[in-house]
């Protein structure tokens, strides 16, 4: 069985030109995570040492998890410490991803602060949800079950989710944060949708993720446990979002992800209804 890191890989195909595939092909549409860690693969083989500090992307069109990604990278600049990439990511001629990072060389000392750990469950204590088989490589650990999107009872806007990869990801840091940004995708709609009345099998219900951003603080192994701990600040004009912090056990934080989605009620198919109505 391939380990995650082999199924985000990437394979030169041109300058600055390479094509991957989907971790899973058996799914509607390409998980936004897969195409997050696959573009952030393709913009770190042109940065050199420098590692990436923050990733700022949109979801522009669905993915066909059965068909291969040509990921486009731009060097649209390198500094002295810094250096910006954009990649597109398309399929079939039509851009289905745009990602801009930045990346920065080591530094040395530096001002040094961060918010505390918040106050959760050890992961030792929970039992794992693997997501129904989604979560190709990642171990997951949800603080409540039933997870967000699949409880109809509303609750408070927040929910903790401990996570790591289950399979050795070696000592490159480029590879950490892949499996982090590939994992840091599969909790923040669910929590936006936690404080209403609503599932993912709620007919007429309509969701999808618009945005992601990443800022990577420290870092991090994330072969061991992490704790994102997530919060939706608000939801309005059918746009909802999402924003979370992300721990070591021990206390440090290494990332912070926000991400904005799309939910609304669509408005009821009348052919639909009455077919349904005639099968009654």
């Amino acid at each position: 069985m391939k380990t995650l890191i082999e199924m985000l890989a990437l394979e030169r195909t041109g300058a600055d030109l390479f094509t991957g595939h989907a971790p899973r092909d058996d799914g509607f549409r390409i998980f936004g995570g897969a195409a997050v860690a696959q573009s952030l693969l393709a913009a770190y083989d042109s940065v050199g040492d420098r590692v990436c500090h923050s990733l700022h992307c949109y979801f522009i069109h669905p993915g066909d998890p059965a068909k291969p990604v040509l990921f486009r990278v731009d060097r649209t600049r390198d500094g002295g410490a810094f250096a910006t990439r954009h990649v597109s990511a398309m399929q079939d001629g039509r851009t289905i991803l745009e990602l801009l990072a930045s990346f920065q060389r080591p530094s040395g000392p530096s001002f040094e602060h961060q918010a505390p750990l918040p106050a959760a469950p050890a992961p030792e204590t929970l039992i794992d949800d693997d997501l129904r088989g989604v979560s190709v490589g990642i171990q997951l650990r949800n603080v409540r079950l039933p997870r967000p999107g699949f409880d109809v009872e509303t609750l408070p806007p927040r929910h903790q989710t401990w996570f790591r990869s289950q399979q050795s990801l070696g000592p490159e840091i480029r590879f950490h944060q892949a499996a982090l940004a590939y994992a840091s995708d599969f909790a923040q709609l669910p929590t936006i949708v936690q404080p209403h009345p609503v599932t993912w099998d709620t007919p007429e219900f309509q969701f999808t993720s618009l945005d992601h951003a990443i800022w990577f603080h420290r870092p991090f192994d994330f072969t061991n446990w992490h704790l994102c701990d997530m919060e939706t600040p608000s939801s309005s004009g059918e746009r909802g979002l999402s924003r979370s912090t992300i721990y070591g056990q021990d206390g440090t934080l290494v990332a912070t992800v926000v991400q904005e989605a799309m939910i609304r009620m669509r408005e009821p198919n009348p052919l639909s209804q009455s077919i349904l109505d005639a099968m009654v």
